[in-house]
């Protein structure tokens, strides 16, 4: 329709280079038709049902690249970036019921996309990779299994690998329940190394680092 294009046309381009992916991106500000998924995810203690309407509005706003490619920490800096080209810099969160205003600029990444081995036994090994917006549209919950499971890329078994992709989420779990506890620790180190965007507040008790998933839309 001749009439969505010369609005669209109206709408002002952004662009900014993703932290962890360090790809340049193009973005146009938020539109009326996102009022409905901003406040999801603003106001929606389900995580999965928050993610899900952080993707609708990124690929409404951004063409250029495959929004489900990216990890969390990237399409999180995506969302901040176009809001604040929407509507302010400033933010406003709770902690323990104290409203604190932060501005966007002094949100910052840390870490890095990576990849690690993990030896089971001498004919065994786990291929962990930082995952996906696909990889985490894919889990139940986001509880540290779920989101271990996400990192489990590939099985190596006496040299023959086996894509975690092709196997159902229920074949995983069976294979997460059946490691020994020796390997939690590594999962654990692993996930602690992921991509995260944080923000230093400060409280009565002292500086606070604020960061994790969803953490600057849902934070309370």
């Amino acid at each position: 329709m001749d009439i969505l294009n010369s609005l669209e046309s109206l709408l002002p381009k952004y662009q900014t280079t993703l932290p962890f992916s360090k790809q340049t991106v193009s973005f146009v500000p938020f539109r009326v038709k996102d009022a409905k998924n901003i406040s999801i995810i603003l106001q929606e203690e389900n995580r999965k049902l928050a993610l899900t309407s952080l993707v609708d509005i990124l690929k409404t706003n951004v063409k250029d690249i495959n929004i489900l490619d990216l990890c969390m920490a990237d399409a999180e800096f995506l969302f901040l970036q176009i809001r604040s080209k929407s509507v302010d810099e400033q933010l406003n969160l709770i902690h323990n019921k104290e409203r604190i205003q932060v501005s966007i600029s002094e949100i910052y990444g840390k870490n890095s996309i990576s990849s690690q081995t993990i030896s089971l036994t001498n004919s065994v090994n786990l291929v962990l990779e930082t995952p996906t917006i696909k990889d985490l549209l894919k889990l139940n919950s986001f509880d540290k299994e779920d989101l271990i499971q996400a990192c489990i890329k590939k099985v190596i078994f006496n040299g023959e690998i086996f894509h975690v992709s092709k196997y159902l989420t229920n074949e995983i779990k069976v294979i997460l329940d059946n490691l020994p506890m020796t390997v939690l620790p590594k999962f654990e180190e692993f996930m602690k190394t992921q991509p995260d965007l944080f923000l230093t507040i400060k409280t009565e008790d002292g500086d606070k680092e604020v960061n994790g998933f969803l953490t600057f839309f849902t934070y309370r």
